[in-house]
């Protein structure tokens, strides 16, 4: 039996994404958690063959618990189910060891083929990107301005665009706020934006390359 763990912290996006998995998988076993922190409990005590998750959710941020995954469970497929840019964070997370991403707007029958791309052991990408790597050329992905970023620094950059301060962002990362705030500047200089309204702009304009 296939056995998926879904991770988001709004429950109509994880009931939508496990009626299309059953769809494809009609014996599969479902588990579910809205955070960060029931993740990593459940990957301690569960193998699965897949976990689909988001890059933002509450209790711990995405690199952390990434970086805790593959250290404990170094073979762990991982699919990223978000709004984020694609073009903008694969090449980061891929390297992390996330096998793809898919954008929370596409068609059911995307997230089936994604899902069994995955599977199968190849990395996919979404049809925005127009195709599915292998294993060996996941590095053959467009340079982008956000290359410049660092991890940790790009996943500042998505609270921020996604509207969140500082001070929530400091708290949802169990970091100081003015670490987040020296985080922020240097997003700001290697991007050559002035505001959070310029920094918006310039993802959403990458979101519909």
């Amino acid at each position: 039996m296939i056995k998926f763990l879904l991770a988001d912290d709004h429950h109509i996006v994880r009931r939508g994404l496990g009626l299309t998995i059953k769809d494809e998988f009609s014996t599969a076993e479902i588990d579910e958690c809205s955070n960060g922190n029931c993740v990593w409990e459940k990957i301690q005590r569960t193998e699965y063959d897949l976990v689909i998750l988001d890059i933002s959710m509450p209790s711990m941020d995405s690199l952390l618990l990434l970086k805790k995954i593959f250290t404990h469970r170094p073979d762990q497929k991982v699919m990223i189910f978000t709004m984020s840019p694609v073009a903008i964070y694969a090449k980061r997370y891929l390297a992390l060891g996330v096998k793809g991403f898919i954008n929370k707007e596409a068609e059911p029958s995307e997230v089936r083929l994604g899902i069994a791309a995955i599977l199968n052991n190849r990395k996919y990408l979404g049809s925005d990107m127009k195709h599915i790597l292998t294993l060996e050329n996941k590095d053959n992905l467009a340079n982008t301005p956000f290359d410049c970023l660092t991890i940790r620094e790009l996943e500042i950059m998505n609270h921020l665009v996604e509207g969140k301060n500082v001070k929530e962002i400091a708290e949802m990362l169990f970091l100081h706020i003015s670490t987040i705030s020296t985080h922020k500047a240097k997003i700001m200089l290697k991007l050559e934006v002035s505001n959070v309204i310029e920094l918006t702009r310039m993802v959403q304009l990458f979101n519909k390359v």
